[in-house]
């Protein structure tokens, strides 16, 4: 179902209290989330026919469906507080990012259950902390869908360039590729720190197996960056089991930095 999903926003004076109190004091999901009130939300590039599978504001690190597991960080993930979350203020999931994390590993999983579609639209908002150290292969990986059954593969997003400004790619890993990176071929949007970007990325199946027809096409905010329409998909996959944050690192940081993530919207079919 195509819906128009913006969010109320709490009233500015509201959310800077807020955020000057407890910017940077996390402990856990909140004691009482602000209430999910849908309203509307820019969703002209979401492809008309779709149904929606999940809107997290992040008022809970486990709210709506969405589980978490911590991996090489030493802090577990939480929920923040930012007045300038983009769409869904004050919560903002945060993300942290320790000199003790292992070489390529991520700090810790936040995924949901997909229905096995084989066509997914999903957005969501993303900031790095002002200190942010990038690796040879780029500042992180971001978002991942997984195919189902197990074993056929995934696709990922990420950004790209050993330092700032990043740009945003999408890196299939699965037979007849092995892996490749599909860099913007449409605009190439500058991802720089501590200031947020919306980040939309839809992905769908061949028509039939060998018909190299799939699309892979993402927007930085509401600026195409890459669209591609002769993709190959795993012959024996019938379409995606999971949507997760999971974003990887080549080299730990040397000191604790930040992913925030706002707002974050699923629809397939």
């Amino acid at each position: 179902m195509h819906r128009d999903r913006r969010w109320t926003r709490l009233p500015a004076s509201l959310s800077l209290l807020l955020a000057g109190a407890a910017m940077a004091v996390c402990g856990g999901s909140p004691a009482t989330p602000i209430p999910d009130v849908p309203t509307r939300a820019d969703a002209s590039h979401e492809p008309p026919g779709l149904t929606t599978l999940n809107e997290q504001p992040w008022s809970g690190l486990t709210a709506n469906g969405w589980r978490y597991i911590r991996r090489t960080s030493s802090k577990d993930a939480d929920i923040g507080m930012d007045g300038t979350a983009p769409l869904s203020p004050p919560y903002v999931l945060r993300i942290a990012f320790t000199p003790s994390m292992r070489p390529d590993t991520e700090p810790g999983v936040h995924w949901i259950a997909l229905p096995r579609p084989r066509e997914v639209y999903t957005s969501w908002f993303i900031k790095l902390s002002p200190n942010w150290t990038a690796s040879p292969a780029g500042a992180a990986k971001m978002t991942f869908l997984h195919t189902w059954p197990d074993g056929q593969g995934q696709v990922y997003t990420g950004l790209r360039g050993s330092g700032a400004p990043h740009w945003v790619i999408v890196n299939t890993e699965w037979a007849p590729y092995g892996q490749r990176i599909w860099a913007p071929n449409v605009t190439t949007s500058q991802i720089s720190y501590s200031r947020w970007y919306e980040i939309a990325w839809y992905v769908r199946w061949e028509s039939t197996p060998g018909a190299e027809d799939g699309i892979l096409r993402w927007w930085v905010d509401g600026v195409l960056n890459g669209d591609y329409a002769n993709v190959t998909f795993p012959a024996g996959g019938i379409g995606f089991q999971q949507f997760e944050f999971a974003p990887t690192l080549q080299n730990p940081p040397r000191a604790e930095q930040y992913m925030y993530i706002d707002h974050t919207y699923v629809s397939g079919r």
